[in-house]
């Protein structure tokens, strides 16, 4: 019984503690502003260029077994938008995880990326690169490690469809050495791993290219050629579960966990003062 109790409250606890994020974003901010403005009035979003700013939307990008969406979302034009970023905590050792959900109203008439990763200090220094081609009438997404150079062939199989909500998970890993860190994405991974402490195998996996030395950014982009669309919960963090959160326990469960744990420590009591008398 005490060896039980004890691997439930140390499970309990290594869940609580992988629950911290760097940052999270449900752009509860007012609908039909910019996203990005100087001085920054919505959470740390500045704009990059000129162009046509991405906006704040109503309604939520909501991801089945996900914690709830809240707030707002994002929504941008196809093209030469006016690219947005966010800074956050830098990171510059192990792993460091995102999740956002998008979906795209318009194809990409080229290929382009649309999402990054910044290394601090710069807004031209880009990894984790996530790129989107038209195939058909839907569209293909791929990873590239850096910003460079579109990835001829590093592209997931499944063709997504316009209006449909994808929940990206994405990570970063530092490498010691020279040119080898590793970028990651999970596209729509099971809702069955959210909330794990580990993460699953990768939808796709990049290397290459020179190294950041950290990440302290996330990049909005919007070049010739970019589709319109929208996203919303951006999560930054650690760890695959601070990324990944489920709902929290209904209070009728933690009630019953509650007495189930009271129940288990008067008997290890018991135990002590009377003995094993089984």
């Amino acid at each position: 019984m005490k060896k039980t109790i004890l691997a439930i409250l140390t499970a309990v606890v290594s869940v609580a503690s992988s629950q911290a994020q760097i940052m999270y974003d449900s752009f509860n901010y007012t609908v039909g502003n910019p996203l990005g403005t100087t001085p920054a009035t919505n959470g740390n979003w500045l704009p990059l260029n000129t162009g046509t700013a991405p906006l704040v939307a109503s309604g939520n990008l909501d991801v089945a077994g996900l914690q709830s969406s809240t707030g707002n979302s994002v929504s941008w034009a196809t093209g030469n938008i006016q690219e947005a970023y966010t800074t956050f905590s830098s990171v510059s050792t192990g792993l460091l995880f995102y999740s956002f959900a998008f979906r795209l109203t318009a194809l990409p008439t080229g290929t382009t990326y649309s999402f990054g990763l910044i290394q601090p200090g710069t807004t031209t220094f880009y990894g984790s690169t996530i790129w989107l081609r038209a195939s058909g009438s839907g569209f293909n997404i791929g990873l590239d490690n850096r910003s460079s150079v579109a990835p001829t062939s590093n592209y997931a199989a499944p063709t997504y469809d316009l209006n449909d909500t994808i929940f990206i998970v994405g990570s970063y890993e530092f490498v010691s050495g020279t040119g080898n860190d590793v970028s990651r994405i999970w596209i729509n991974p099971s809702s069955t791993n959210f909330g794990a402490l580990s993460a699953p195998t990768a939808t796709i996996t990049a290397t290459g290219g020179t190294d950041l030395t950290g990440v302290g950014g996330f990049l909005l982009r919007g070049a010739s050629g970019s589709p319109s669309g929208a996203m919303d919960e951006l999560r930054i963090g650690t760890g695959w579960a601070d990324v990944t959160p489920v709902p929290e326990p209904s209070s009728t469960v933690l009630m019953v966990l509650g007495a189930a744990g009271l129940i288990g420590i008067r008997a290890m009591r018991r135990k002590s003062l009377y003995g094993d008398r089984s």
